[in-house]
Order: C-alpha cells, then structure tokens, then sequence
C-alpha cells in the first residue's frame, strides 16, 4: 500500500464566514469530485458555501488556526506491480489507480472544502492537481 499526505490550514472556527462559491469555484469543485461515491462528502446543497477565513485575536488575525491531513492511499495489486515493472509514465499509473477508485489529495482537501473546514486556496497550495 502507498499513502502520501499534505497538511492544510484549518479555517479558524471563532470567525470563520461562509460565502457562496463563484461560478468558477462550483465548476472546479463538481469537476473535482465527479466520479467520487456520493457518502464521501456531504450532500451538496444549492448554493455551495465555502469558508471564508476573517482573522482574530484567537487565531492571531490570520484566519487559520489548527492544521489537518489530507490524504490518497491506493494498494498494489498485481496488475498495478506488473505494470509498475515495465516503467510506464506517470500518467497510465495515475489512470489505472483512478478506476480503481482512489480518491486523491486534491479531491480529499475539495471534500473538506464542502465541509468549510479548509479553503480552496489553501488545498491548491499544498496539493494542486497541475
């Protein structure tokens, strides 16, 4: 088994506010999580709303107070080692571990983003999907 993990800044709840997403985040999001079994993030509810990190004396005015993991984990099984052995590119692995229906980092911090625990500015730092 594989797992690889990033930190992210958790969104300070003492003055943490909530907005509704731009047409551009509401794109990036669904896309994001097409394809993800719906009982891993909650129901999406019409307008998305995203935490908006303020700043306060709690979290030293920075918006942010705590970290949390997000993560992707995929086992190896034989047809993944066997084509591991013929050294292919990223991309075919990245395909096969895909339909095998790993959720990746930037997916894992985007459903955490739904549940207004982190921002999206703060998942595309630490886990950007470029």
């Amino acid at each position: 088994m594989i797992i690889a993990q990033r930190l992210v800044r958790k969104v300070c709840k003492k003055c943490a506010e909530t907005r509704d997403a731009t047409p551009e985040e509401i794109e990036k999001i669904k896309k994001t999580i097409k394809g993800i079994p719906n009982d891993f993030f909650p129901a999406i509810e019409e307008p998305i709303k995203i935490a908006v990190p303020k700043g306060c004396k709690e979290c030293s005015f920075t918006g942010y107070k705590g970290r949390l993991g997000i993560f992707e984990a995929f086992l190896i099984d034989d047809t993944l080692e066997s084509l591991i052995v013929k050294k292919p590119a990223v991309p075919e692995i990245k395909k096969i571990i895909a339909e095998n229906g790993m959720i990746t980092m930037y997916q894992d911090g985007i459903i955490k983003v739904l549940e207004q625990i982190t921002t999206i500015e703060e998942v595309e730092r630490v886990a950007s999907e470029n």
